[in-house]
C-alpha cells in the first residue's frame, strides 16, 4: 500500500451539483423516438399483408385454373372418366361428390355402409 501514489482530494467541477438536476429533467424528457421508424414499421407491415394477400390470392387462381383446364381435356374427349380417376388417390371419395352434386337427394354411399354395420 506504501508504494502506491496518494490521491489528491477530489474536487467536483464548479456549479456540478447545481446543474445536475436540470440535466436529468432534460434527458428523462428528451424524446429520442424517431419518427422515420414508426413510418418505416408501418411501410413494411403493409408490404406484407400485401404479399401475404397476393400470394393466397395466386394459389386459389391456380386451383382454379387447374380445374378448368381438366374440364377442357374432359369436354375436347382427350381425357376420359377412368383417366381422371385413375390420377387421383381416392376415386370413391370423387364419384360420390359427383354423385351427390347431380342429385343431392341421394344419400352419401359412405353414410349407408356405416348405418349398416351398426
Amino acid at each position: 500500500m506504501q508504494t502506491l501514489p496518494k490521491i489528491k482530494d477530489l474536487k467536483s467541477p464548479d456549479g456540478y451539483f447545481e446543474k445536475l438536476p436540470d440535466q436529468i429533467l432534460w434527458k428523462a424528457n428528451k424524446k429520442e423516438s424517431d419518427p422515420w421508424m414508426k413510418w418505416a414499421a408501418s411501410v413494411i407491415l403493409i408490404a406484407g399483408l400485401g404479399v401475404w394477400q397476393y400470394s393466397k390470392m395466386d394459389a386459389t387462381s391456380e386451383q382454379l385454373i387447374m380445374e378448368q383446364e381438366i374440364d377442357l381435356y374432359i369436354d375436347s374427349q382427350y381425357w376420359s372418366a377412368e383417366d381422371v380417376l385413375s390420377m387421383s388417390d381416392n376415386p370413391e371419395e370423387i364419384l360420390n361428390e359427383i354423385i351427390q352434386d347431380e342429385n343431392p337427394f341421394i344419400e352419401d354411399a359412405s353414410s349407408e355402409q356405416e348405418e349398416i354395420w351398426y
